[in-house]
């Protein structure tokens, strides 16, 4: 969405329930991102409270994934297969209604959800995330800062991403810097990564997963995030160094290489080219799915599960309006896809992965 001043401010960042909250409103601070700890590997990790008054619950989770997969060809198959690693390490936690506590001061906003949830939202582009599970050695402290501006859901007036799905909001793309503690082993890390300030009036998990593509993309100099929701609508914006910020422009999601994920049971791409078209030129990458985080899986229809692809390194080229074509570096970048499951699964036992689904609680809200 375009809007008039796309700076953040503490406003949007300190907002809750909207006053034009529908049946299924939710808030959420998350972040996202791919970054290289000082141990020579590659971290995936995300985080976010979830506030949920038609559940009546609030929840934050963190889960944290280092090991990467590979997709195969099935012997005797026409199919692949994802074969993907669990996440590394993860918690969630679910608190009671009214726990969430949002203090505004005059040049931060504190988002805190219980004893171990923290976020610190400033008012110079930076979020100061603090999480822990003391019982499971888990924990992230780290530094998320926007860069350029973001993806606007809305501002002064809320956009139907879906007929049912009605949002304010922004999802920024930016720099991370921390640390990441998992069982009494402490990395420091730099990355990039993504922050969303969602706030719902109202949502629908089922005309979402009529299939959404929701990711973000960070090259050294160009990077961005978009969307696109088969049922709805499909938004994005750009930033290019020396060209400024684009809030609007035409792109195309190319999904290829369909692999089987036995934890999602369901096909996801593994392999993606994006094409990015703005005013400045022609951002084309492609990204490689080497491993998954899902949520929102059930062994019964119907069911509106998610997964979060971890991409690797991501390849990519800006040729501007001279036709001068660059390639880029310091590609990062990740997705989350949505589907709507209207039937049981028989791939699971066709393809003898039927152990692999792993079920979690379904979610009216999500």
């Amino acid at each position: 969405m375009i809007v008039d001043n796309p700076e953040v401010t503490l406003d949007i960042e300190a907002h809750g329930i909207p006053d034009d909250a529908r049946d299924a409103p939710f808030l959420d601070w998350l972040c996202s991102a791919v970054v290289e700890g000082d141990d020579g590997r590659t971290y995936w990790f995300g985080t976010s409270p979830l506030i949920l008054p038609l559940e009546q619950r609030e929840i934050w989770n963190l889960e944290i994934s280092w090991e990467t997969g590979a997709v195969r060809q099935i012997p005797g198959s026409i199919y692949k297969q994802a074969d993907f690693p669990p996440v590394g390490a993860t918690t969630q936690h679910v608190l009671p209604a009214g726990t969430l506590c949002v203090e505004e001061r005059e040049t931060e906003v504190a988002v805190r959800l219980g004893d171990n949830f923290q976020v610190i939202c400033k008012d110079d582009k930076t979020w100061h995330y603090t999480v822990a599970d003391p019982e499971k050695g888990i924990s992230a402290e780290f530094v998320h800062r926007g860069a350029g501006f973001p993806t606007w859901y809305g501002r002064e007036k809320s956009s139907y991403l879906t007929p049912h799905s009605i949002a304010y909001g922004y999802n920024w793309s930016g720099t991370v810097e921390g640390t990441l503690t998992v069982d009494g082993r402490t990395v420091n890390f730099k990355g990039k990564g993504i922050r969303e300030r969602y706030i719902a009036v109202d949502s629908s998990a089922a005309e979402i997963g009529g299939w959404e593509d929701w990711m973000w993309f960070h090259f050294d100099g160009v990077f961005g995030s978009l969307y696109e929701m088969k049922l709805g609508q499909k938004d994005m914006s750009l930033n290019v160094s020396g060209a400024g910020y684009f809030p609007a422009g035409n792109f195309e999601i190319e999904h290829q290489d369909w692999a089987w994920l036995p934890a999602l049971g369901g096909f996801i791409p593994s392999r993606y080219k994006v094409t990015v078209e703005v005013e400045a030129g022609t951002l084309t990458f492609f990204a490689t799915a080497v491993g998954a985080t899902v949520w929102g899986v059930t062994t019964k229809p119907p069911a509106t599960p998610v997964a979060t692809l971890n991409w690797d390194r991501l390849e990519g080229t800006f040729t501007d309006k001279q036709g001068n074509k660059q390639v880029l570096s310091g590609g990062f970048g990740g997705v989350s896809i949505r589907q709507w499951r209207s039937y049981p699964d028989i791939f699971g036992a066709m393809l003898a992965n039927a152990d692999g689904l792993q079920p979690t609680d379904r979610m009216t809200t999500l």
